[in-house]
């Protein structure tokens, strides 16, 4: 691959800091946002489960921005990941967290498992929380950095068929819009990215009719609107399909989300078997 150069954004990096975190990045949005950090600037540090792609993102971002790149491997899940990630960090001049990683088990809730919630609410949930905890303090020490959470659309209702889902990212968005207030005029910069359907791994094995946004823009809006208020949603034509929907009775869009997404589910189903079956 010939190396790409680029206009390093010297007042992005001085903005925040070196260094910015990364986790799920191995795909998808993750991967999009390690580009668009380097891309501006900042060493990418990128935390995901799949050591062979991540390792191929990592060598990508240094191949195509002549930049430095770190990368750990690790789960988000587990109860020690906070501290690894610390001691990743070291002496590391980290001045952004993106908090990207994220848990989906679509289904009927019931034919869901224990081990599935809960692994919903570790990923989506409890580590988002601890990264907040452990690097806002720090930013706001430094008068400094930002701190990025990775929300959905379906935190706009509750979406029947992937329930633990969307309450886990309604709670993403509650977080991340209640610490934009309290670090509101501290000089960290806390923002909410509210991805519509976007072009990702897991858009294309739901085999939606639908086509989703690029990955890349989803992230260069996002950091484009840091600083300007507590949320984005990215795309014109989603901000405006949501403030039609969030108009609506809440009966009426639960019903209607909950019918696209019990045929998704059954469509799910029915390639698992045919796959098993050899069909």
């Amino acid at each position: 691959m010939t190396r790409l150069r680029f206009d390093m954004n010297p007042s992005f990096r001085e903005r925040y800091g070196e260094w910015g975190i990364v986790t799920g990045a191995s795909s998808g949005i993750g991967e999009a946002f390690a580009y668009a950090l380097a891309a501006r600037g900042m060493k990418p540090l990128l935390l995901a489960r799949r050591e062979e792609e991540l390792h191929r993102v990592a060598l990508a971002v240094k191949e195509r921005y002549g930049i430095e790149c770190g990368w750990l491997v690790l789960d988000v899940a587990d109860h020690n990941f906070i501290e690894r990630v610390m001691l990743a960090c070291g002496d590391r001049d980290v001045g952004m967290v993106v908090g990207n990683a994220a848990y989906n088990p679509a289904g009927a809730f019931t034919d869901l498992s224990r081990s599935d919630l809960m692994r919903t609410l570790d990923v989506n949930n409890r580590a988002n929380l601890l990264l907040a905890h452990a690097f806002l303090p720090r930013f706001k020490k430094r008068n400094r950095g930002a701190f990025v959470l990775v929300s959905s659309v379906e935190a706009f209702t509750g979406m029947p068929y992937s329930a633990a889902y969307s309450a886990s990212k309604a709670y993403v968005l509650s977080l991340g819009e209640a610490l934009w207030g309290e670090f509101s005029g501290s000089g960290v910069d806390v923002l909410t990215v509210v991805p519509g359907p976007t072009d990702t791994p897991l858009l294309a094995s739901r085999k939606l009719k639908i086509k989703g946004m690029p990955a890349r823009d989803v992230t260069e809006i996002g950091l484009d609107h840091l600083g300007k208020g507590p949320s984005v949603v990215p795309g014109a034509l989603n901000r405006w399909s949501f403030r039609l929907l969030r108009r609506l009775p809440r009966r009426w869009i639960v019903k209607a989300t909950g019918g696209a997404m019990k045929k998704i589910v059954a469509d799910m189903r029915a390639d698992k078997n045919n796959s098993e079956t050899g069909k």
